[in-house]
């Protein structure tokens, strides 16, 4: 089952700029940021968990991020 977030603040963040640090019941720190290539913002979206995979839209790769939690039966216990 998909971990209820608040989602929107999340997504404020990474579209101006900023990443975002979730961190798990089981001591993982999750990095969701936005790609940065050679000083520019590509207009693309990371998460440490996904390693290789960006997405061009940040719900996206929060809705993955959280995905992988649930795959792994991790829980999200802070938000930084």
């Amino acid at each position: 089952m998909m971990q209820e977030m608040p989602i929107l603040p999340l997504i404020e963040r990474l579209t101006e700029g900023e990443s975002v640090t979730l961190s798990t019941d089981k001591g993982q720190d999750v990095r969701v940021s936005p790609e940065i290539v050679a000083g520019q913002l590509t207009g693309n979206f990371v998460s440490t968990i996904l390693p290789g995979i960006r997405y061009d839209d940040a719900r996206i790769i929060l809705k993955e991020t959280l995905a992988k939690f649930d795959e792994q039966g991790v829980t999200v216990t802070s938000i930084d």
